[in-house]
Order: C-alpha cells, then structure tokens, then sequence
C-alpha cells in the first residue's frame, strides 16, 4: 500500500469523499424520503444508491492506495558508473555499462524491447516505463498522474481507475434519475412542498438541492465520460497518454491487439465479475518477463 503526500492530490481526493457525502445527503433527505417516505421502492432507491457509493469509494481507494507499477531503484554499479562518468569525465565504464544493459535485455526482456537507464532515478526500467515528476518514481506503463486519486495511473491500478470512471458515471446518472423522480412525483403538501407542515423555506431548500446536486452530477458524469473514452482508446490502442505524446503524430509501431484482448490485459482473466468488483485479480502472467517479478541487476 502507498499514499502520496501530495497537497493537491489530497485536496482532490478531500473534494471527491465531500461530494460522495453530500450526494448521499442530498438524494436521501431531499428527493427519494420526502417523495417515497418508508415505502418498498423507497427503500430499494436507498439501496441502490448506498451500493453504488460504496462502490465508488472502494474503487477509489483502490486505485489510491494501490502501486501503480513503481519501479525499484536498483543498487548497481551500472549507475554508479554513469554517476562517475558524469563528475569526473572518466568513460571507461562505457563499456561494462553498455554490457550490462545488454545482459538485462537478454535475460529479462526476450521480446526484444529495450530497457532504457532514467536520469532521474539513475536506474534501470523496463520498456513502456515512464517517470513521474510528482511521485518522483518510474511506473510500469504509466498512463498519466490523475490528482483525483491522489495517485499514477499504471500497470497495476488502471483497472480500478476504470471501475471508479464506471462507479462515478452510475452515480451520476442515477443521481439525476432521482432528481427527475423527486419532482415528477412532487406534491405541494408534502413535507418539501410550498404548502406543506415544514413551509415555503424547506421547498426553497428543495430547489436549492436540485439544483447544486445536478450540477455536480452532470459535471462529474460528463468528466468521467470523457477520461473514459480517453482511457478504452488507449487500451484497444496499446498506447499510453504518455507514448500517445512522445509519438507526435507519428504511426504507431506496436502490434495491435483485438479490443478483448487488451481489455482482458488491462482487467484481468478473471471473467466479467472481477471487472465490475474492486478486487484484485491476480498478476497477468503473460504480460511479465521471466525475471519482472524478481528482477536484480547483476554485474
């Protein structure tokens, strides 16, 4: 588990869990009792909703605390060759350096991509690596650093970031079904009505609601829609934002894959069930080199 003390992150994800408890607070006491009261769809609505958040939540948490694919430093002489190279001039480790990348390239990748050295870490990673310049830290496969989950987007947690885009979107559109709801059903002498016991400052309370919950509902729907898309193209496309940029408009060399099986990548082969619970599936064993799992860099 990991947590990145990051103030805007944690500002971000301080907003999500207000907005989570206002959603609840709002749908609950303004729109489904009021309209419904104890009634048998009164209460399915509430559950609905409550599975739903705590879905949300959960999803969120996993991909905040979750490695995203951190790549370990490795304590090598290959970087400590490069550090001397770099002070003193000397490049008489050029070669033992370039041998040793040679040696990982032969014994850790067999596909034939190669690993490259970051000048940040000043440590191995592997292909599709990337650094982060907010977690200060290569990720396998990293897709972007979302503030939203206080956390990279990567190889290890991008299946619950698509399970909170999905989580968050049923949220949103069942918070706007309840908003329809609440008034289509609305009566001026109930409780929330103008004419009711509590009076006209409680309907005005109503409206209040409606309105900053729908505002919230369409602007988070509609921004989880969009990352969405963003996030199903990369994966059918094999291609992270990250590569999507240093591309530069130029064609895509990578053997593309049928949108299953780069689903299957991504979430797992655990069936449907396992991509809509936010629980781990188990490493994809035919994404991993022999020596990813122990990996240690010998000279």
């Amino acid at each position: 588990m990991i947590f990145r003390w990051d103030p805007c992150g944690i500002a971000c994800v301080l907003l999500i869990y207000v907005a989570v408890v206002y959603t609840e607070y709002a749908i609950v006491f303004w729109m489904l009792r009021p309209t419904f009261g104890e009634t048998l769809w009164g209460t399915i609505y509430v559950a609905i909703l409550n599975t739903l958040l705590v879905l949300v939540v959960i999803s969120h948490a996993r991909t905040m605390l979750t490695d995203p694919g951190v790549v370990p430093i490795a304590k090598n002489s290959a970087t400590n060759n490069r550090r001397g190279t770099r002070d003193d001039g000397s490049d008489s480790s050029g070669n033992d350096s370039e041998q040793e990348m040679m040696m990982m390239r032969r014994d850790n990748d067999p596909r034939g991509e190669e690993w490259t050295v970051c000048t940040r870490c000043e440590t191995f990673r592997p292909p599709r690596a990337h650094h982060c310049r907010i977690c200060r830290r290569c990720i396998r496969k990293m897709d972007h650093h979302c503030p939203w989950v206080n956390n990279c987007v990567g190889e290890y947690n991008q299946k619950f970031f698509l399970q909170f885009l999905f989580y968050v979107a049923l949220t949103s559109g069942f918070s706007l079904g309840s908003v329809m709801l609440s008034w289509a059903y609305h009566n001026e002498n109930w409780s929330t009505g103008a004419k009711g016991p509590n009076g006209p400052n409680v309907h005005h309370a109503k409206v209040l609601h409606t309105i900053v919950l729908s505002i919230e509902s369409l602007l988070f729907g509609m921004f989880v829609i969009a990352v969405s898309c963003d996030q199903l193209q990369a994966i059918w496309h094999d291609e992270t934002a990250v590569e999507a940029v240093q591309r530069r408009g130029l064609r895509s060399t990578r053997r593309k894959k049928s949108s299953w099986a780069a689903l299957t990548q991504v979430c797992g082969h655990g069936g449907l069930l396992t991509w809509l619970l936010p629980c781990s599936s188990g490493p994809r064993i035919s994404e991993f080199s022999p020596g990813d799992i122990h990996t240690h860099f010998t000279v």
